[in-house]
């Protein structure tokens, strides 16, 4: 069965208070949009089409290679976005999973595990949904008693009884895609926003007899979107300490490592030291025993076994085994093969 994606990436985000695109936004060292993007390549998702409009530009030259993009001009609202993208799903049989790109945190895990609950349940549609410890903002999750979604319903819309729900809807669906192009035209815009809601087609799917159910994931934590500069921040700490707990579990010794950042994609092998005020991204290697600091800066490069780098730069370059580097050197696209450490 063909999967295909869509990843909604069009708007300005206007809390920003930013001349780039929302989900252009740097955590640590990967765009908002890289994140979910990559996540979906690894869950083995075929085609992926990414509708963009603010500044288009800047979101097709980050996922150049990697995404097809649709053009949304006008910003009228979820469903409207994902309209964009029928050019190149219309007609095609199969799955696609809608997602949205402003949301880094959501695993490749999850997402293959909500393809697959829906697939198991024969489902039509399936939500991406959660326990919230503080449900208050997010749209709620009304089931019936054979556990099946009867609806979302926004927050302002909520009864008291619904707003003591704490299953919320995380923006994410898993859909037939002849029934989703299908379905998508018959969403109105009568709101008071004037724009066209995706969350309508859960109701839409109920009245034509179709099947909806919801898969919830255990970590609310995933779906944390980001709406301003603050919430992009709080978002990078979790990620960079989650990181270093993780190198530290592995034995890795890192000092100071409040000081200290190291991207995702980092592969640091045992017995790595890392000294405070170190910065390692890009998909770097270190190897076992080598020393990273104080103060050093290593991008897309390698340090070899034994190897030792204080003060200094280091992009896209090899340092050899046993090689002693700084301090105040700056290095780029350079191997170093023989400068021995005493």
């Amino acid at each position: 069965m063909d999967i295909n994606a869509i990843v909604l990436a069009a708007g300005k985000g206007t809390r920003m208070n930013s001349d780039e695109p929302k989900c252009a936004h740097y955590i640590i060292d990967k765009t908002m949009v890289e994140y979910v993007v990559d996540s979906l390549i690894a869950a083995k998702i075929k085609e992926i089409i990414t509708v963009v409009g603010y500044r288009r530009e800047v979101i097709e030259n980050i996922l150049r290679g990697k995404s097809k993009f649709a053009y949304q001009e006008e910003q009228l609202g979820t469903a409207h976005a994902v309209l964009m993208a029928e050019e190149h799903l219309k007609g095609k049989e199969g799955l696609t999973l809608i997602a949205i790109g402003d949301m880094p945190f959501i695993t490749k895990n999850t997402y293959s595990n909500l393809i697959a609950s829906h697939i198991q349940s024969g489902s039509d549609l399936t939500i991406l949904t959660t326990e919230h410890p503080n449900p208050y903002g997010y749209g709620r999750i009304i089931r019936d008693e054979n556990e099946e979604v009867l609806e979302i319903v926004e927050e302002k819309d909520c009864t008291k009884k619904q707003r003591a729900i704490t299953e919320i809807n995380a923006s994410i669906y898993v859909v037939d895609n002849l029934k989703l192009f299908e379905m998508i035209h018959e969403i109105k815009s009568n709101n008071n926003q004037h724009e066209y809601y995706l969350t309508d087609i859960v109701k839409i799917f109920k009245q034509r007899g179709f099947r909806v159910s919801g898969y919830k994931t255990s970590d609310y934590n995933e779906i944390s979107g980001v709406n301003d500069k603050i919430q992009l921040m709080e978002m990078e700490e979790v990620l960079r300490n989650k990181i270093i707990r993780k190198h530290l579990a592995n034995g890795v010794t890192i000092h100071s490592p409040q000081t200290v950042v190291i991207g995702p994609g980092v592969k640091l092998e045992p017995g790595v030291i890392i000294r405070p005020g170190s910065i390692i991204v890009e998909n770097s290697e270190i190897k076992k025993n080598a020393i990273i600091g104080p103060y050093t800066e290593i991008k897309s490069s390698v340090v070899h076994q034994n190897a030792a780098v204080k003060f200094s730069r280091i992009k896209n370059s090899v340092i050899a085994e046993n090689t002693n580097i700084g301090p105040y050197i700056d290095m780029v696209d350079n191997e170093i093969i023989n400068n021995k450490r005493e």
